[in-house]
């Protein structure tokens, strides 16, 4: 399945440069100029309302749009650089929810500096309640009303796919492979998550919590209908599951059922994420079709999903 990717995230920009015309009172300076983001989702929130000026530093899991890997760096979200921050002068961070650690989140809050970490809406339903906090925190809430408006059009196309079925096909979501071994996400992840928003049943997250190497035996035992791979970046190639002792002789690979999606599209919790699942919902399900009229208008980063 091969799907036109728009690049440098176009159809946020066009959409939101319209707000600088209609509504031009919000474009008024607000409280924070100065923000520092731990966090993909948020970054790509932030450029999605048109605000990405006020981003002075950002750290390195946020790599969509691709300028936004330009501003300063902070860290990695899990792992972020009090100093670095700091000499930033920002006037509020903004985290998901695994940024930390907690001492430096503590460090930085006891300097006074305004922190927002999003722990309760970090996730595929609460998207829209983030991108709301974040307007309100910018004030620019009427952006962010328009923001969530524009992605209800994904959430529908959802519900349109999952009521032409009724099956949930055993699916696994492979990340990555560690010595030799697949990682691949059980109950409690991002991944679980979007697979049982797109009408499937995790297999792995049956048996085990978090991402977990998955032994031959194991995986030969769990013979998936469906397997969804992460792209990678840059020149990194995806993994071929076709070529490993694990998977070569299930059912997926047998049936040409390996989809791959970049990461960051799929797993961000960002505003393409809905789009996302919509996506994968109709790779995994058969003979589904879209709603009249719907399109994949939002970018998908550096690969288009599809079948192996």
């Amino acid at each position: 399945m091969k799907v036109k990717a728009w690049s440098c995230y176009s159809i946020f920009c066009i959409y939101f440069v319209s707000l600088f015309i209609l509504f031009p009172s919000i474009a008024a300076a607000q409280n924070y100029e100065r923000v520092v983001v731990s966090g993909g989702s948020i970054t790509e929130i932030i450029y999605a309302l048109g605000e990405q000026d006020r981003i002075i530093g950002v750290d390195s899991t946020s790599v969509f749009p691709a300028i936004a890997a330009k501003k300063a760096q902070v860290g990695y979200v899990r792992n972020i650089n009090v100093e670095g921050v700091l000499s930033l002068n920002p006037d509020l961070l903004l985290g998901e929810a695994d940024t930390g650690p907690d001492k430096v989140v503590k460090q930085l809050q006891d300097t006074g500096l305004k922190t927002h970490i999003f722990s309760n809406n970090d996730n595929f339903h609460g998207i829209e309640t983030k991108i709301s906090q974040i307007a309100k925190l910018l004030n620019v809430e009427q952006k962010g009303q328009m923001l969530n408006t524009y992605i209800q059009a994904d959430r529908q196309a959802l519900k349109h796919i999952l009521s032409q079925t009724q099956l949930k096909p055993n699916v696994l979501f492979v990340l990555s492979l560690k010595a030799g071994q697949p990682l691949v996400s059980g109950a409690g992840t991002s991944a679980h998550e979007v697979i049982t928003a797109a009408g499937g049943h995790n297999i792995a997250g049956a048996h085990f919590t978090g991402w977990k190497p998955l032994s031959a035996e194991s995986a030969m035992a769990m013979n998936p209908d469906i397997i969804v791979t992460m792209g990678r970046h840059g020149a990194n190639k995806s993994i071929d599951v076709s070529k490993i002792t694990h998977f070569k002789y299930s059912n997926a690979v047998k049936n040409k059922q390996v989809f791959t999606f970049d990461g960051s599209y799929l797993l961000g919790m960002s505003p393409r994420t809905p789009q996302a699942v919509v996506e994968l919902a109709k790779a995994i399900h058969a003979n589904v079709t879209y709603p009249a009229g719907y399109q994949l208008r939002a970018a998908q980063t550096s690969h288009n999903s599809k079948a192996l």
